[in-house]
Protein backbone atom coordinates (compact mmCIF):
# COMPACT_ATOMS: atom_id res chain seq x y z
CA UNK A 1 0.00 0.00 0.00
CA UNK A 2 1.19 3.47 -0.97
CA UNK A 3 1.93 5.90 1.45
CA UNK A 4 -1.20 8.18 0.55
CA UNK A 5 -3.60 5.49 0.28
CA UNK A 6 -2.05 4.33 3.58
CA UNK A 7 -3.08 7.22 5.68
CA UNK A 8 -6.08 8.81 3.85
CA UNK A 9 -7.48 4.79 4.85
CA UNK A 10 -6.36 4.94 8.32
CA UNK A 11 -6.61 8.97 8.84
CA UNK A 12 -10.59 8.41 7.81
CA UNK A 13 -10.96 5.79 10.02
CA UNK A 14 -9.76 7.60 12.92
CA UNK A 15 -11.72 10.96 12.30
CA UNK A 16 -15.01 9.02 11.67
CA UNK A 17 -14.38 7.40 15.61
CA UNK A 18 -13.02 10.86 16.77
CA UNK A 19 -14.68 13.79 14.77
CA UNK A 20 -13.10 16.36 16.72
CA UNK A 21 -9.61 15.12 15.78
CA UNK A 22 -11.24 16.69 12.05
CA UNK A 23 -10.25 19.96 12.71
CA UNK A 24 -7.00 19.41 13.88
CA UNK A 25 -4.91 17.34 10.46
CA UNK A 26 -2.07 18.75 9.44
CA UNK A 27 -1.02 17.63 6.05
CA UNK A 28 2.72 17.24 5.55
CA UNK A 29 4.75 16.48 2.38
CA UNK A 30 5.00 12.75 1.10
CA UNK A 31 1.20 11.90 2.14
CA UNK A 32 2.05 11.60 5.33
CA UNK A 33 -0.63 13.02 7.58
CA UNK A 34 -0.29 14.33 11.12
CA UNK A 35 -3.28 15.16 13.89
CA UNK A 36 -2.64 17.35 16.29
CA UNK A 37 -4.97 17.39 18.91
CA UNK A 38 -4.53 20.18 21.52
CA UNK A 39 -5.85 19.15 25.39
CA UNK A 40 -8.41 21.26 26.32
CA UNK A 41 -6.18 23.37 29.04
CA UNK A 42 -3.44 23.98 26.21
CA UNK A 43 -0.08 21.90 28.12
CA UNK A 44 0.18 19.40 25.35
CA UNK A 45 -0.83 18.05 21.92
CA UNK A 46 -1.83 14.59 21.14
CA UNK A 47 0.06 13.48 18.24
CA UNK A 48 -1.24 10.67 15.71
CA UNK A 49 1.17 10.31 12.20
CA UNK A 50 1.06 7.93 9.62
CA UNK A 51 5.23 8.27 8.55
CA UNK A 52 6.18 5.17 7.08
CA UNK A 53 3.09 3.77 6.83
CA UNK A 54 2.47 2.80 10.06
CA UNK A 55 0.26 4.38 12.74
CA UNK A 56 2.30 5.86 15.59
CA UNK A 57 0.45 8.10 18.76
CA UNK A 58 2.24 9.98 21.26
CA UNK A 59 3.08 13.28 22.16
CA UNK A 60 4.20 16.84 21.30
CA UNK A 61 4.98 19.25 24.11
CA UNK A 62 7.05 22.78 23.15
CA UNK A 63 6.70 21.37 19.32
CA UNK A 64 8.79 18.89 19.55
CA UNK A 65 7.35 14.95 19.16
CA UNK A 66 8.02 13.87 22.79
CA UNK A 67 7.12 10.30 23.34
CA UNK A 68 5.56 8.07 20.77
CA UNK A 69 4.73 4.68 20.19
CA UNK A 70 4.31 2.80 17.29
CA UNK A 71 1.64 0.33 16.77
CA UNK A 72 4.01 -2.09 15.81
CA UNK A 73 5.09 -2.43 19.63
CA UNK A 74 2.08 -4.34 20.25
CA UNK A 75 2.46 -7.09 17.24
CA UNK A 76 0.41 -5.83 15.47
CA UNK A 77 0.70 -7.23 11.66
CA UNK A 78 -1.43 -5.29 9.61
CA UNK A 79 -2.89 -2.15 8.85
CA UNK A 80 -5.87 -3.18 10.19
CA UNK A 81 -4.79 -4.45 13.47
CA UNK A 82 -2.41 -1.52 13.62
CA UNK A 83 -5.89 0.89 13.81
CA UNK A 84 -7.85 -1.49 16.28
CA UNK A 85 -4.64 -0.93 18.73
CA UNK A 86 -4.67 3.02 18.00
CA UNK A 87 -8.23 3.66 18.40
CA UNK A 88 -8.52 1.62 21.57
CA UNK A 89 -4.96 3.43 23.14
CA UNK A 90 -6.18 6.55 21.57
CA UNK A 91 -9.74 6.41 23.38
CA UNK A 92 -8.02 5.54 27.04
CA UNK A 93 -5.90 8.87 26.67
CA UNK A 94 -8.45 11.17 25.53
CA UNK A 95 -11.27 9.67 27.76
CA UNK A 96 -9.27 9.89 31.18
CA UNK A 97 -8.41 5.77 31.65
CA UNK A 98 -5.04 5.86 31.50
CA UNK A 99 -2.79 7.94 33.63
CA UNK A 100 0.11 10.33 31.86
CA UNK A 101 3.35 10.88 33.55
CA UNK A 102 5.12 13.85 33.10
CA UNK A 103 8.85 14.03 34.01
CA UNK A 104 11.71 16.62 34.42
CA UNK A 105 13.83 15.17 32.72
CA UNK A 106 11.84 12.84 30.50
CA UNK A 107 8.80 14.57 29.42
CA UNK A 108 5.65 13.89 28.96
CA UNK A 109 4.70 9.53 28.14
CA UNK A 110 2.40 6.63 29.80
CA UNK A 111 3.08 3.45 31.24
CA UNK A 112 1.32 0.15 32.26
CA UNK A 113 4.00 0.29 35.51
CA UNK A 114 2.79 3.55 37.02
CA UNK A 115 4.80 1.64 40.36
CA UNK A 116 7.74 1.55 38.72
CA UNK A 117 8.08 5.08 37.42
CA UNK A 118 9.46 6.15 40.83
CA UNK A 119 11.44 3.05 40.87
CA UNK A 120 14.34 5.19 38.70
CA UNK A 121 13.19 8.48 39.46
CA UNK A 122 16.72 10.80 40.00
CA UNK A 123 17.39 12.66 43.02
CA UNK A 124 16.36 15.85 41.22
CA UNK A 125 13.51 14.82 38.94
CA UNK A 126 10.39 16.02 39.42
CA UNK A 127 7.17 13.26 38.58
CA UNK A 128 3.87 14.49 38.58
CA UNK A 129 0.68 12.24 36.95
CA UNK A 130 -2.56 14.02 34.92
CA UNK A 131 -5.35 12.83 33.43
CA UNK A 132 -5.75 14.15 30.08
CA UNK A 133 -8.40 16.20 31.33
CA UNK A 134 -6.67 17.84 33.69
CA UNK A 135 -3.91 19.29 30.75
Amino acid sequence: MEQKEFSENIISKIIERFPQFGRSGVFIPNDIVDIDYKSNLGKLIFRVSTQNNEITIGFAYDTKFDWHMHMSQFGTNTPDEELQVAISLIDKIINDKVKIVHSTLLGYFITDDMDGIYKYQEKDEIIETFYWSEL
